[in-house]
């Protein structure tokens, strides 16, 4: 298959002038196209509404309510497909809105490139060509001028790890010349290393290796120090002994891959002496990482020889200057067929000018699709100083956060030292003075990385903090987010150190960085959390002390809560009993406790252990808090809701058991009135000439039944029919006439306990109100010559007093069934 190669794009005449982005281009008479102005504005169009959106206007259906199984027969218009993909942006899958990122003009006019780069797909491809070529061109040169990477070509790739792949491809076809033949048989003998730091993501070494096809076998993982310099950085003298045991084991060092900022802690390697060492042994080093973004803080020289920092880098503008859409770009040297090196360990020969072509470094002008054109538009909307403003304020932002809470005791800052070690140089000063590119690299910071540890003493070393201080900074990372989301924040976890918290300006895709006074606010809104993690630690030891001491609380261990702890309320001897019964009214006891606790102070919350148990958590705390008063709330307020459920079981049983003799006693009643008035009045028919020609009594019908809830006796009801009113106990006022007593009256038997070491009389004798049991079967039944069954047919209705619902589940315990009524009365079966 013949391919063409780009010439142009290979190399530049390092003797031409470069395009300067302030500068605008000359213009040329071209025709208009009045399509690319509409899709243009139609693309305007499309982002000005999601823009709608994200101003919180709402939308009418949620798009995933609408089903797309099967594609329908008629055809959408524009209008409604755009609403679809409005309602699927605007909503997730629970109907919970989303964030909408901010874009700025440039975004948006990226934006539009994409669509332009679309259209542009259909036009000959001649011409496509020959814009793909020239925006290609004009890229390579502006950004190799500006990182200081003159003779430099570049690739374009929307993957971030594709680059890296591409490059190793391309170095496994110069250290093994039969591997484009013979593929993976060509270094059976002699495996491919690939060295990368422990600190370094291991997905991108395995992506690597999947790419191409090799073993894991052939990544070396470096150590990083653990004795001078940074704990996050390469160990070079590591590095160099296992590429000397390789060499001496047969094996081939194929490529260094280091870090110009760490990606978590923004730590930079020791690139100075890893380049020296990748020259001795003809390896290939490749860099990445946020602080590259540095090298374009400086101006390098045009016409001058700026000896390169490394043999390739990638960098991630899109990220970088907070625009979206924009491809990736590697960086990388241009074979040199002079070099001393190569002169040296001559392999490939001629064929060394091929191996970008053979690895697919170069770029694809032959495809449809013009991957630079929105990378191109941005750079013409930033221009130079533009681009130069916002990789310079990012840089700012971290200097200034790093500064703010670098001064906090209990803060440990675990990123890189804006300004080097000493502090030397700002931002400003490395701009303005001309430093070298090591140098450079070690005096900024891309990120502020923290944590809060404990305390330590002077010349302690801290490792990785306490378990409980990763639940700390959780909790604070949380609370500024919330709190404090102008100075956006990651909660990360480092092996060797627990949960950090990362503000990386690199990453925030918007283009703009948090000013002055908003990282003002949020260290104030540091300092108050600060205050209040130093407090519940200090409280935490008088907290498990006092818990300990408590005979009626157990501390239980909350492995997921940040608080001061988890209590659990038990009343003495119930946790040597812990069959389902207990373990359930144990809940019950501990919700309900909770339940009042949370009407005093918020900070109380609802806990579950690890044995499935409730529990009152404990939140965090003030320097003012009294942790002994606070448990001594919780013991009162347990023994108040205990002793309130004894007596709510106890007035439950007393119910239970009058309906029980209540029905049992209008049973007997109405047995005995059947053999006294004989069967014959029971009669159909007959029943009626009987009552005719011997009418019963008056008084001679079946007497209803109350339950004196005060004095537990079970009553009969004619007085309440008779006189249209409950007895209330007590002397009754003077001058009054007080009904009789009535006729039946029998006492409730048995006593009822919740506890063994309180009995059911105390909760009985503690009820403010008399509240009567009214079976509903009235005297007046009799009169009216009705029959009455031996057995009610209608419900037992309990009139109950105020704490009814907690008496209706007590009685659902005792396998009462009950219902609530609209009159606060209860219907029983």
């Amino acid at each position: 298959m013949a391919t063409t190669v780009d010439k142009n794009n290979s190399k530049f005449d390092k003797n031409s002038p470069l395009m300067d982005l302030t500068k605008a281009t000359p213009s040329v008479n071209v025709p208009k196209s009045p399509q690319l102005g509409e899709i243009a504005i139609e693309a305007s169009q499309i982002v000005s509404r999601l823009e709608q959106i994200a101003d919180g206007v709402n939308l009418t259906e949620s798009a995933f309510n609408q089903s797309t199984v099967f594609l329908g027969l008629d055809q959408k218009h524009s209008d409604d497909i755009i609403q679809i993909i409005q309602g699927l942006i605007s909503t997730d899958e629970d109907g919970e809105p989303t964030a909408f990122p901010v874009v700025d003009d440039v975004g948006k006019l990226v934006i539009t490139s994409h669509s332009l780069a679309a259209y542009c797909s259909n036009l000959d491809r001649h011409i496509l060509q020959k814009l793909s070529t020239r925006f290609t061109t004009d890229i390579t040169r502006w950004v190799s001028s500006i990182f200081g990477f003159i003779e430099a070509a570049a690739f374009y790739h929307d993957d971030q790890l594709e680059g890296l792949v591409r490059v190793t491809r391309m170095m496994l076809h110069y250290k093994f010349p039969r591997f484009l033949e013979d593929g993976a048989l060509a270094y059976t003998s002699s495996l491919p290393m690939i060295y990368s730091s422990v600190a370094s993501p291991l997905g991108v070494v395995q992506h690597l290796c999947r790419q191409l096809g090799l073993p894991l076998a052939c990544v070396r993982p470096v150590p990083v120090n653990s004795h001078f310099g940074s704990q996050y950085i390469m160990d070079v003298t590591a590095l160099q002994r296992l590429i000397s045991e390789d060499i001496s084991s047969g094996r081939t060092p194929l490529i260094v891959i280091a870090d110009v900022g760490t990606p978590i802690t923004g730590h930079v390697d020791n690139i100075l002496r890893i380049q020296s060492l990748c020259k001795t042994h003809d390896l290939w080093l490749h860099l990445r990482g946020h602080s590259l973004a540095a090298l374009a803080l400086q101006g390098h020289p045009v016409n001058g020889h700026t000896p390169s920092i490394s043999d390739s880098f990638t960098l991630c503008l899109g990220n970088w200057l907070g625009i979206p859409g924009l491809p990736m770009i590697t960086l990388y040297r241009q074979w040199d067929p002079v070099s001393p090196t190569q002169l040296k360990n001559r392999q490939v020969g001629s064929r060394e000018s091929t191996l970008p072509l053979i690895a697919g470094l170069k770029n694809d002008h032959q495809g449809r699709r013009i991957i630079s054109l929105p990378l191109w538009t941005a750079l013409q909307a930033l221009g130079k100083e533009g681009l130069h403003s916002r990789i310079r304020d990012n840089f700012l932002a971290s200097e200034r956060l790093w500064a703010a809470i670098d001064v906090y005791r209990h803060v440990r800052v675990l990123s890189q030292k804006p300004g080097g070690e000493s502090g030397a140089y700002t931002v400003s000063e490395l701009i303005s003075k001309s430093v070298n590119i090591p140098l450079l690299f070690e005096t900024t910071a891309c990120c502020v990385v923290f944590q809060f540890t404990p305390d330590i003493k002077d010349g302690e070393q801290l490792g990785r903090v306490p378990p409980y201080y990763d639940k700390l900074n959780s909790w604070l990372g949380q609370i500024l987010q919330l709190d404090a989301p102008q100075v956006p924040l990651d909660i990360c976890e480092l092996e060797n150190i627990g949960v950090v918290l990362r503000f990386c300006p690199f990453e925030l895709n918007t283009g703009q960085q948090p000013s002055v006074e908003e990282i003002q606010s949020f260290v104030q809104c540091l300092e108050q959390q600060l205050v209040i993690l130093r407090a519940t630690v200090q409280h935490k030891e008088t907290f498990v002390k006092l818990v300990n001491a408590s005979p009626v609380l157990k501390l239980v261990e909350l492995p997921e809560w940040a608080g001061l702890g988890g209590v659990r309320y038990a009343p003495e001897g119930w946790e040597q009993l812990l069959t389902d019964q207990v373990k359930e009214e144990l809940n019950n006891l501990n919700i309900a406790l909770v339940d009042t606790l949370r009407s005093t102070d918020s900070a109380f919350s609802l806990g579950e252990g690890a044995d499935g148990l409730m529990c009152v958590r404990f939140g965090m705390l003030t320097p003012q808090s009294d942790v002994e008063e606070l448990l001594n709330l919780v013991i009162r307020v347990g023994q108040s809701v205990e002793e309130n459920s004894r007596v709510l079981d106890s007035m439950a049983e007393i119910v239970r058991k009058g309906i029980e003799t209540a029905t049992l006693d209008l049973q007997k009643e109405n047995e005995e009135r059947l053999w006294q008035e004989g069967i014959l009045r029971h009669v159909p028919v007959v029943g009626t000439f009987v009552n005719w020609w011997s009418p019963k009594a008056k008084e001679s019908g079946v007497r209803g039944r109350s339950l004196n809830l005060t004095q537990g006796v079970v009553e009969s009801t004619e007085n309440i029919y008779k006189y249209h009113m409950q007895l209330q106990s007590g002397p009754p006022p003077v001058g009054t006439k007080v009904p009789p007593t009535p006729q039946v009256q029998k006492p409730v038997g048995g006593s009822h306990s919740r506890s063994s070491s309180h009995a059911s009389s105390q909760g009985t004798s503690s009820v403010n109100s008399v509240s009567n049991a009214k079976v509903d079967k009235a005297e007046n039944g009799a009169n009216n010559n009705q029959t009455i069954p031996t057995k009610p047919q209608s419900p037992t209705i309990v009139d109950i007093p105020s704490s009814q619902t907690n008496i209706q589940r007590q009685l659902s315990n005792h396998g009462v069934t009950t219902k609530l009524q609209t009159d606060g009365s209860v219907l029983t079966r």
